[in-house]
């Protein structure tokens, strides 16, 4: 279900690109990233702000600025792009930290655990989340980085027509095995270690070195998964908090702000 180790590193080292010679060093300008004007003034409350755009087959966009840009460890069911306009992001995945400098560009497989971390200097960079392996990040960074240096701003609409210029054909995009862990939907550890024929520690002992974190938090981070694609629908906080198994609305706002940066109410304006 999760890229290894040795294919995440051989990813995110082959999809970075760097221009350090032609990167302006002067702080970003408001001109240099043109965002659409936000819905209301609560949205600039936070670090990340979201788009989704019509006609695509991208996810959502984002952007992401700030001081405060650490997350706990976390995954998404999309392919994550992520490039550095200015300042840098820092991303720990697999106990290997990776520094993403201006002008370069970061993949993170779906399904691929991974944390932020703070910065002692302002960041501001671009998010891309696309459904699994159906566009060909390399190229994307690659293209980025040239529009970035020849223009020196990057758009929404610019950004999606780079993203969607380097969709891959029908044939080169590999069919999911459907093979989730466990099988079935399960509800505690002990249920899902029962059927595996294990003891509850030993299962958990061999879950979190297999993927990096304990059952407990893959299982939620799964739910959280869940609960944005219902956001992204326009379904209501509170039913999709009662859908994706919180006790209430005010659970998952905290669980979600704490995995994603951003309330449920923030993310589903977007």
């Amino acid at each position: 279900m999760y890229i290894l180790a040795s294919l995440t590193r051989w990813s995110f080292a082959e999809n970075w690109f760097t221009l350090n010679s032609h990167f302006p060093q002067s702080p970003l300008s408001q001109s240099m990233l043109a965002i659409p004007p936000p819905k209301s003034a609560s949205r600039l409350l936070g670090p990340w702000d979201y788009w989704r755009p019509t006609g695509s087959g991208i996810v959502e966009l984002g952007t992401v600025r700030g001081l405060d840009v650490a997350l706990p460890i976390h995954f998404h069911e999309e392919d994550q792009l992520t490039f550095v306009l200015s300042g840098r992001r820092r991303f720990v995945v697999g106990g290997d930290l990776f520094d993403v400098a201006p002008g370069q560009g970061m993949h993170i497989p779906a399904g691929t655990p991974h944390r932020s971390l703070s910065e002692p200097s302002e960041v501001v960079c671009i998010n891309v989340y696309m459904p699994s392996d159906t566009y060909a990040a390399r190229d994307v960074i690659s293209s980025l980085a040239r529009h970035w240096r020849r223009t020196g701003h990057i758009g929404w609409p610019e950004l999606t027509i780079i993203v969607e210029d380097h969709r891959l054909s029908t044939d080169a995009i590999a069919v999911p095995t459907g093979e989730g862990l466990g099988g079935e939907p399960w509800e505690t550890v002990s249920q899902v270690a029962q059927r595996a024929g294990m003891s509850r520690e030993g299962f958990s002992r061999q879950f979190r070195k297999r993927h990096g974190m304990p059952p407990h938090t893959f299982w939620q981070l799964e739910k959280l998964n869940e609960a944005r694609r219902l956001l992204r629908l326009g379904e209501p906080i509170a039913a999709v908090a009662a859908d994706t198994g919180f006790s209430d609305q005010s659970h998952l706002g905290r669980c979600f702000r704490r995995a994603f940066g951003v309330t449920p109410g923030r993310y589903r304006a977007g």
